[in-house]
């Protein structure tokens, strides 16, 4: 992908996810929709709706940011539709050996996410587990949409 394409990918995509964290306030949620469009990954609302539970870390009890839980799941599916691509669907070896570059592709965005928020966990980046205050609307707004920048910077532009 152009590198002008992908600026323009990852700021309406950013927005996108804004705007659906204003509507749903789900930060789990927004980001996970806005990068399965971005990616052009058809999804059942059933699969969407796996998102929402991840919200605060795992419905507000403080574990993996649900914002980078967005950021797994939709890297994995990207990567795994692209390995079948790639490997005509045919798993001649191991299942981890077979989606070895999936579970460094999302080693990558998780060790990103740490660098640029110091955790991975809600609790961390919200103790208080705050959703009414506008310093931390604004702190998740930031979160949500560097998750979706992270992660089509490292699907799309090679991991820059």
């Amino acid at each position: 992908m152009k590198e002008v394409d992908l600026e323009e990918l990852i700021k309406r995509s950013k927005e996108r996810a804004t705007q659906l964290l204003i509507e749903t306030e789900n930060c789990a949620y927004s980001p996970f929709v806005a990068l399965l469009e971005a990616l052009n990954i058809k999804a059942s609302p059933e699969l969407i709706a796996t998102s929402i539970g991840f919200a605060g870390g795992l419905s507000g009890s403080g574990h993996l940011c649900g914002a980078l839980w967005a950021s797994i799941a939709a890297t994995s599916i990207y990567m795994k539709r692209r390995i079948d691509e790639e490997k005509g669907g045919k798993q001649n070896e191991p299942f981890i050996a077979y989606h070895i570059e999936l579970h460094n592709k999302v080693t990558d965005i998780y060790r990103q996410f740490v660098n640029a928020f110091g955790s991975p966990n809600c609790r961390d980046l919200n103790p208080r587990f705050d959703l009414i205050s506008p310093e931390q609307r604004k702190k998740c707004t930031v979160i949500v949409r560097k998750s979706v920048e992270i992660t089509l910077r490292s699907l799309l532009g090679g991991g820059k």
